[in-house]
């Protein structure tokens, strides 16, 4: 080896200083891809958007989210898996990332807790089973009592299978006896037509998508998936106390990447996302949608938080007996 070589490999190897690390240094020097495994317009992209836009100017560089559905969100999670570990593209991660793997244990191309390195837990928000204004059922007893009255005649509308909209739904049927069919849409928002015009008579919708349409008395709230009633809609009972505290679901957001991501990448974003979320005007504006800021984390956190989720829906998944290979 080149005397001069030799004297560089000893001064770093003195300074503390890794050549792997090099490449770091210099990130980002691209834009850098938000994937969003899920149609634009939903909860998930609005979260991943409000971030970009803050932590983008930080960084010195373009965050540009994209909308990448297909497969019950399969598509763009497995995108995100199998790219390069080097900071450049991000999964706005989200139930269905923990829940897949309980519902698609043959199929799923991807494991969370091997394939991501978790970054920063963003927040979350409840969900509501909501009925068309029109439908008679004003409390979800009443809701039981009509749908068994139907048997086999409603249906409910689905943004995708094995996601929490579909596997409250289900589990509410395995509690109560009723029959629904599920009709899949592209995502939570087109489904909202066809359920405020009662095409489809139920619906395990987001708050930050079913609020305005509540208010506008298009639709009608039965029951929070939560243990504690929620400012927005204080009148709505939760479903701990109509009798059914397994139904206690809310929907986060986080932020993954590639296993393998220098840590030195993954500490930073995710310094910068908890001061984006310390923020007085991003804290307003994610209550006003109905979202709870996360509390200071790490990715340390939010991995143990993945994990636990992960073990949660397995036994959620395994209890019901809902597989969908």
């Amino acid at each position: 080896m080149h005397r001069s070589i030799v004297v560089a490999l000893l001064v770093a190897l003195a300074s503390g200083i890794s050549f792997a690390a090099a490449p770091d240094a210099a990130w980002p020097a691209k834009p850098i891809h938000f994937i969003v495994p899920f149609p634009a317009g939903g909860q998930l992209d609005v979260v991943a958007r409000l971030i970009a836009e803050r932590v983008s100017p930080v960084l010195g560089q373009p965050i540009v989210v994209e909308a990448k559905p297909g497969a019950d969100g399969n598509i763009g999670t497995e995108l995100v898996a199998k790219a390069a570990p080097d900071g450049y593209t991000w999964l706005a991660a989200s139930p269905p990332t923990t829940i897949q793997p309980s519902v698609r244990p043959k199929t799923l191309q991807y494991e969370p807790i091997r394939d991501f390195e978790p970054v920063a837990f963003i927040g979350t928000s409840p969900f509501l089973f909501v009925v068309p204004a029109s439908i008679p059922a004003k409390t979800l007893q009443e809701f039981v009592a009509y749908a068994k009255s139907k048997p086999g005649a409603l249906s409910y509308g689905g943004s995708a299978r094995g996601t929490v909209v579909h596997l409250a739904t289900e589990l509410l049927m395995h509690d109560t006896g009723i029959v629904m069919e599920m009709i899949g849409y592209k995502g939570q928002p087109s489904a909202i037509p066809d359920l405020i015009t009662a095409r489809v008579q139920f619906m395990t919708l987001g708050l930050i998508l079913a609020e305005p349409h509540i208010k506008a008395n298009e639709l009608r709230p039965l029951a929070i998936l939560d243990a504690t009633r929620h400012a927005h809609l204080p009148d709505v009972p939760t479903v701990v106390e109509l009798g059914h505290p397994d139904l206690v679901m809310s929907t986060w957001f986080g932020l993954a990447m590639p296993k393998g991501t220098p840590k030195a990448i993954v500490d930073r974003v995710n310094a910068e996302v908890m001061k984006v979320l310390a923020t007085p005007e991003v804290v307003a504006r994610l209550q006003g949608m109905g979202i709870d800021p996360a509390k200071p984390n790490t990715p340390a956190d939010f991995g143990r938080f993945m994990r636990d989720d992960v073990a949660r829906w397995k036994k959620v998944v395994t209890d019901a007996k809902i597989v969908l290979d």
